[in-house]
């Protein structure tokens, strides 16, 4: 016989117990109760009958003189608290289940159906469940707390178990920077930025004077924002370096940054600094060196090319402006007029934008593929417009509720191309 027909067996014996030793005798009782209140009404009402017409009777002789006020009124005062006490003693033969009595259905048949399970179940899965979560639970720890690096094979064989026990444990240590940081790296090895930017932050609000962690989190947030750096990186990477105004990976990312920015010369600001701290520290760096040329030639080649650039005027209406919120993204896009992809796009910060606007430069530094450019494109003398959208969740693709323009046509003899954010996508 099977655990569950036991199980409904022992089950259907506890409910025909408890309908037979308990719930019949209540319901019993109920009815007795009901048959005693019925007469008890009838009596009542014939006492009140009584004490009406003996009430009467005293009233008459005391009209008439055959007793006095004082007798009348002791009588009277006689005649109500009987029938007062005759009330009272029938509301306490009333019963009215207490607490004690719920308390047989609210604790002891739970009570009474877990104690049949512990005793006839096979709770060999359950048990098994229980050790595999402890299991990963302590594999879930000694990653966090970096007491390991790698989880064993079995571990990574339920890689949503582990991680589910990961994100349990970091919430369980809210507090632990460190717990945060290693959580951020699984995301990252998982290929997921946001939830790995996500965990940084929250790592970096707990521990902002940890450069390890600081640097990680505007790495990450720099290249998952396509080499932008928006004012939340910069203030992160201004801080390292006024601790350590040495340090060469925030020194490199804020070269990269203004470069991308077309700061060009803070760019090279930068990379001479670069340099400089590189050639007085002992030992062989002609690699360390060699990159940095390489970053000084895509400077050079940038700045060339920004140079034949075509200026925007972003401008937005006050009611749009409202309603952008800050950290949302800023999409600038030039597209044949026939259709296809952006020849060329811009994503910079929506905190920027004001009731004045604001204005751009887009440049074949802007180009989305390498072999059809944008000076390409007007070359061609083929028809292209420039639109802007502000999104909220920092996507390319369109969504709804993203803030949006119509498209302009670009003329390249105009000096500067103005365009309209107006429009709320349905």
């Amino acid at each position: 016989m099977s655990t569950l027909i036991v199980f409904i067996i022992v089950a259907l014996l506890f409910a025909f117990t408890l309908a037979v030793f308990i719930i019949l005798p209540w319901l019993q009782t109920s009815g007795a109760r009901a048959t005693q209140r019925q007469a008890d009404n009838q009596l009542l009402a014939l006492n009140i009958q009584v004490f009406k017409q003996r009430l009467a009777e005293l009233e008459n002789d005391h009209q008439e003189g055959q007793i006095d006020t004082t007798t009348y009124e002791t009588q009277k005062i006689a005649l109500e608290r009987q029938l007062l006490e005759i009330g009272d003693n029938q509301e306490k033969n009333d019963f009215v289940p207490n607490w004690k009595s719920r308390l047989i259905f609210l604790v002891w048949i739970p009570l009474l159906t877990v104690m049949a399970y512990m005793m006839i179940a096979d709770r060999t899965p359950v048990y098994k469940l229980w050790e595999a979560q402890d299991r990963l639970g302590k594999v879930a720890d000694d990653l966090l707390t970096a007491k390991i690096d790698t989880p064993p094979e079995w571990a990574t064989k339920d890689s949503v178990g582990l991680i589910s026990a990961m994100q349990t444990n970091v919430h369980h240590h809210a507090n632990d920077p460190l717990r945060w940081f290693r959580l951020s790296e699984v995301f990252v090895a998982l290929q997921a930025p946001e939830q790995a930017i996500e965990s940084l932050a929250r790592a970096y609000r707990l521990n902002p004077d940890d450069e390890r962690v600081a640097l990680t989190y505007a790495q990450t947030s720099f290249f998952t924002q396509g080499g932008q750096m928006d004012n939340t990186i910069r203030q992160v990477v201004e801080h390292i370096l006024v601790k350590n105004p040495k340090h060469q990976g925030a020194q490199m990312l804020m070269a990269m940054g203004e470069m991308r920015l077309g700061n060009y010369p803070d760019a090279r600001k930068w990379v001479a600094a670069l340099k400089t701290d590189i050639q007085n520290r002992p030992g062989d760096h002609t690699q360390a060196l060699q990159s940095l040329a390489e970053l000084e030639q895509t400077i050079d080649q940038r700045e060339a090319q920004s140079a034949k650039a075509i200026e925007v005027h972003i401008k937005v209406t006050p009611e749009i402006l409202g309603r952008i919120k800050q950290g949302e993204t800023l999409f600038v896009n030039v597209k044949k007029l026939a259709g296809g992809p952006p020849v060329a796009a811009k994503k910079l910060s929506a905190d920027t934008l004001n009731i004045n606007g604001m204005t751009l430069k887009i440049s074949d530094n802007d180009s989305i593929m390498p072999t059809v450019t944008l000076s390409d494109a007007i070359s061609s003398a083929e028809p292209l417009v420039i639109s802007a959208r502000v999104s909220a969740s920092g996507d390319a693709t369109p969504k709804s509720g993203d803030l949006t323009s119509n498209p302009v046509p670009f003329e390249s003899s105009a000096q500067v191309t103005t365009v309209l954010v107006d429009k709320i996508i349905p």
